[in-house]
């Protein structure tokens, strides 16, 4: 079913579900990025379409990290260090767009179970939907991502079936990045899975083979059937 535009004016690519009630992943690109840029994954991961996929485009915003310059984001971005300040405001203005566009998708698909997901900013955007603004996610799928707001992370309300990639050789975001979410939500009682693959900051064949692994277990202990 297509979405009314008003629902996400910035653009979606849409691939339907073999059947019309199936769950839903939704998964959102990296700083400057689009939407095409994901779309390969879900014939790679979903070549059944056992899944509808969703993927909105950010909108376009001055980004501080990059001098001020106007690219697709889903909030700004202060600095990429450690221990660098995060744009909280934005964070929740887009997580309340993006749960918005969530429970439409749901309307539509029947209450069908819901994926967020998610590359670099895209993926740590899945992260603080899922867990700081408490949107309901059956799984969250997370990129080369980083934990948002990690000092504020709320204990775990739910197992909630978590994977995450990471490339040994990420610049970007490096693996410590993953390592430090490990501690945080593991202490937390979170349900995340890790794999660190010989790549940089972007997505590898070997790891997109565990996502589909990852989703098919769900599917096969019936955590993604229709509630």
């Amino acid at each position: 079913m297509v979405l009314n535009e008003n629902i996400w004016p910035e653009g979606l690519w849409i691939r339907a579900a073999a059947q019309q009630e199936a769950p839903c992943i939704m998964l959102m690109h990296g700083l400057g990025a689009s939407k095409e840029d994901l779309a390969p994954l879900a014939d790679f991961v979903d070549p059944e379409k056992q899944f509808r996929w969703v993927l909105p485009d950010a909108p376009v915003r001055p980004v501080t990290l990059n001098g001020g310059r106007p690219m697709r984001a889903w909030y700004d971005i202060y600095g990429l260090g450690r221990d660098s300040g995060e744009d909280a405001a934005g964070m929740e203005h887009m997580a309340t767009r993006l749960a918005a566009l969530m429970e439409h998708e749901q309307q539509q698909a029947g209450t069908q179970p819901l994926i967020l997901g998610g590359f670099s900013q895209g993926g740590a955007m899945a992260l603080y939907l899922a867990f700081h603004h408490a949107c309901p996610a059956a799984a969250v799928l997370a990129f080369s991502a980083y934990l948002p707001l990690r000092q504020t992370l709320p204990q775990s309300a739910q197992v909630t079936p978590i994977f995450w990639g990471h490339g040994r050789s990420d610049t970007v975001l490096p693996l410590e990045y993953m390592e430090i979410a490990r501690d945080i939500m593991g202490s937390l009682g979170y349900g995340l899975s890790t794999h660190i693959y010989p790549m940089d900051h972007s997505i590898c064949a070997e790891e997109l083979v565990d996502a589909r692994k990852f989703l098919d277990s769900m599917v096969m202990q019936g955590n993604l059937k229709k509630s």
